[in-house]
């Protein structure tokens, strides 16, 4: 009970450590094989038990040292529990049960020392000696294969269990020669079930939500989920809820990333700021509240896309409602991003940056992007000038407005408020903003009309002249495939603001027509060049378009692929480093 005058305390972890393979939680499928491998008196010669930390390796391989040494073990191959041998080995005084730690046990010299137990009889006829090798992947290579004969063939009475948190770590030629178990984090239900057990064997009074926090930030280990349970207890007095969970953890509110989500979705950054400042002064430790952002946008990102988050994720439904509420206010696109940045804010934290400056940093960027510069900033900025305008059909049509005053006329009207109110202007403003935001870009829907005041005109002359630039920038841009039927097509013509290119033979034609990133590539290439919106459209080699002179028809022997730069190494390290060359 709490607060009993016991002078000999146990941790819980150790207090409930799993006796029989029923204790064993969230390993079922580990447990009721052993059990019938028992049963059967077929057990392997050799185990590897792998896993997270705390989800019972070390446990299952005393207890499975118990059943195969057991004297009255029951039929379907649990140990009694009650006989000399299994007190023994729960005390840790078997002599039959030997538990050593790779990690300080990891030379050859340690090796040959278990090879000289394993010659030794065990302390009764019907004994089973039991090697149990915590932390097996900590074995040095010449350790490693020093062990492997003995592995493969020990005596008829001799039992290995390794057990290891990184199984990868260990030699190919050990894994082989072992029986491989993995155990599993628990999940947050059951944990949450199995410390409201514990909870009351110690009579302490708990809130379910707290429960399942401890559970959650235990990420399926059993023991850490105990030791948690017993921090907050001890600081509650007995009493184990969510305040205390967060002020013993240091964090934060569920309710805060839902105003996380409005200040991001309002482009807020005091908001945001004022958020971080309120949780620096209430102790919340900054570093887990980035993690707890992190996980939170993979939330909201994964409520998107999936109607039924229950099945691929493990999390209470209130939490399910959260990211339901964020995906609303938040696009998918911003999200990312926001993943994007917070994860990169956490690795920097991670490395000894000031904690507080980097979460503000990675917040302000979030909320507004226009302070950087990446392509993802842009591109919510540009989202956002979207959403502004409303749907894409609200953009005037080719022929509806061609000058920003026409544009302004199509802004519609109330009868109470003319069109030449601040609210026409202001509506006007966003659709200009958002033509020269567009104007560098190339529609995805090829038929779609684009408003008149977005294009112009080009001549075959001005084609002809940005030609060679365009034509030999493409080349690392399209890559060495597209390359090789892009290079045959040539200038034909221009139709309004479309580019004609001709390609002789008809298999390169398909080959451009059918890849649509082609012609987008080029036309966006072309854009750059002209300083206003272009299409590109090839066609086969039919004979000279009209109005178009064979004497003005580019010589493409005049046109040269780029060629490789070479690299002078002498010349990179005076340049990079600071050398200077000694002639000798």
């Amino acid at each position: 009970m709490y607060g009993g005058g016991v002078l000999e305390y146990q941790a819980l972890y150790r207090k409930y450590r799993p006796q029989t393979f029923d204790d064993v939680i969230g390993q079922a499928h580990v447990t009721t094989t052993l059990t019938r491998e028992i049963a059967d008196g077929r057990v392997a010669h050799a185990y590897l038990f792998t896993g997270p930390r705390g989800t019972g390796k070390t446990s299952t391989a005393r207890i499975l040292a118990k059943a195969l040494n057991c004297e009255n073990r029951h039929a379907d191959g649990a140990p009694c529990n009650e006989c000399g041998s299994c007190e023994a080995i729960t005390q840790g005084t078997s002599l039959d049960v030997l538990e050593l730690d790779a990690a300080s046990h990891n030379s050859v010299d340690d090796i040959r020392d278990i090879k000289v137990s394993v010659a030794t009889v065990a302390s009764a006829a019907t004994s089973k000696r039991v090697f149990i090798l915590d932390e097996a992947h900590m074995l040095s290579k010449a350790a490693g294969n020093a062990l492997l004969k003995t592995l493969e063939e020990p005596p008829d009475h001799v039992h290995f269990v390794l057990a290891t948190t990184e199984p990868y770590k260990l030699l190919d030629t050990i894994r082989s020669r072992t029986q491989r178990f993995d155990f599993h984090p628990v999940p947050v239900e059951e944990l949450a079930g199995y410390l409201s057990t514990t909870a009351d064997r110690e009579g302490y009074k708990t809130d379910p939500p707290a429960l399942v926090g401890i559970a959650r930030h235990a990420s399926g280990s059993v023991r850490d989920s105990l030791s948690l349970l017993e921090q907050v207890s001890a600081l509650g007095a007995g009493t184990v809820d969510m305040a205390g969970v967060r002020r013993a953890l240091g964090l934060a509110d569920s309710e805060v990333f839902l105003r996380l989500a409005n200040a991001v979705a309002g482009q807020d950054a005091k908001a945001a700021l004022e958020l971080v400042a309120e949780l620096s002064a209430e102790g919340v430790d900054l570093r887990r509240f980035v993690a707890e952002c992190v996980g939170f946008f993979r939330g909201v990102f994964l409520a998107h896309y999936a109607p039924n988050l229950a099945e691929i994720s493990d999390e209470p439904s209130e939490v399910y409602e959260s990211w339901k509420k964020a995906a609303e206010l938040i696009p998918a696109g911003e999200v990312l991003r926001g993943v994007d940045l917070l994860g990169e804010a956490l690795v920097r934290i991670r490395e000894g940056r000031e904690e507080r400056l980097m979460t503000e940093l990675a917040l302000i960027k979030l909320t507004r992007p226009e302070t950087a510069s990446d392509p993802e900033s842009l591109i919510a900025r540009m989202d956002r000038l979207e959403r502004r305008m409303g749907k894409p059909t609200d953009v005037p049509k080719l022929g509806e407005a061609s000058t920003p005053t026409e544009l302004s006329k199509t802004v519609p009207s109330t009868a109470d408020e003319p069109t030449t109110s601040a609210t026409t202007v202001k509506e006007t403003s966003a659709k200009e903003e958002l033509a020269e935001a567009a104007a560098p870009l190339v529609s995805d829907d090829e038929s779609a009309e684009e408003p008149k005041a977005l294009a112009i005109d080009i001549t075959f002359e001005q084609l002809q002249k940005i030609w060679p630039g365009l034509f030999g920038g493409l080349r690392d841009v399209l890559g060495a495939r597209r390359w090789a039927f892009f290079r045959e097509a040539v200038p034909a013509g221009v139709e309004g603001n479309i580019i004609v290119l001709e390609v002789a033979h008809d298999f390169h034609l398909s080959a451009l027509e059918q890849d649509d990133a082609v012609s987008k590539i080029v036309a966006t290439k072309a854009s750059d060049l002209f300083g206003s919106p272009v299409r590109v459209k090839f066609r086969s080699k039919t004979g000279q378009p009209a109005g178009v002179d064979s004497e003005t028809k580019i010589d493409m022997s005049q046109l040269e692929e780029r060629p490789a730069a070479e690299t002078d190494p002498a010349a990179l390290l005076a340049a990079e480093l600071g050398a200077e060359v000694v002639d000798e």
